[in-house]
């Protein structure tokens, strides 16, 4: 990204060594160009209200999340970008929640069905395979939200769950365990998740 599309004027000129991080992180999670115009935004933002107490680069990768959680189409977890950045999880979420308190963002929790094509592609299915399972844990999702059974709850066990599920009926071999490494969750909340959403299996 260009910094002269970004930097439009003199009271800008705190950006340029923050844009360098910006497109680093960016990178190292593989996002598109519109998250990471959307975090500088925020970052922007962020400046101009005098939001402190974190780190610059804490900051970052806070605005990054933010930008992610605002997005209809891209899913990062918090590990990816404690992974990525090197800052642990809690430090990024406490400081996302300050940007979204002071800044009043309209972000929620992701849809899970945004997390079913990282989930799937990373179990080492045939392309078949991976695309019938990909659209049965759709169905399964879709029958759970008319029935609001996933209001709160982290979107990462609802689609790891809903593509265990789908594994069992198109009979490919899966264990709890790989799926949660997938999702990188835990296998505990795959199993409590699948017991959810067993119910919406016709």
């Amino acid at each position: 990204m260009k910094l002269d599309k970004i930097l439009k004027s003199s009271d800008e000129r705190y950006l340029p060594m923050a844009l360098f991080d910006f497109n680093d992180l960016t990178k190292k999670l593989r996002l598109p160009s519109i998250i990471e115009k959307e975090a500088i935004g925020i970052y922007k933002k962020v400046h101009k209200k005098k939001i402190t107490g974190r780190t610059t680069k804490i900051m970052i990768s806070a605005c990054i999340y933010a930008a992610i959680r605002n997005s209809p189409d891209v899913s990062r977890t918090l590990l990816e970008i404690e992974r990525a950045s090197n800052f642990k999880k809690k430090s990024i979420q406490t400081c996302y929640r300050r940007i979204n308190r002071e800044l009043e963002l309209e972000t929620g929790l992701p849809d899970p069905k945004q997390k079913l094509g990282k989930i799937s592609n990373s179990l080492n299915l045939s392309p078949i395979k991976t695309e019938l399972v990909k659209r049965t844990a759709r169905k399964i999702l879709d029958d759970a939200k008319k029935r609001a059974v996933m209001g709160g709850k982290n979107p990462n066990g609802f689609a790891a769950a809903a593509v265990y599920l789908a594994c069992k009926i198109h009979k490919v071999s899966q264990t709890q365990r790989e799926i949660a490494n997938a999702a990188d969750i835990t296998e505990l909340i795959v199993r409590q998740r699948k017991n959810e959403l067993k119910k919406f299996i016709i």
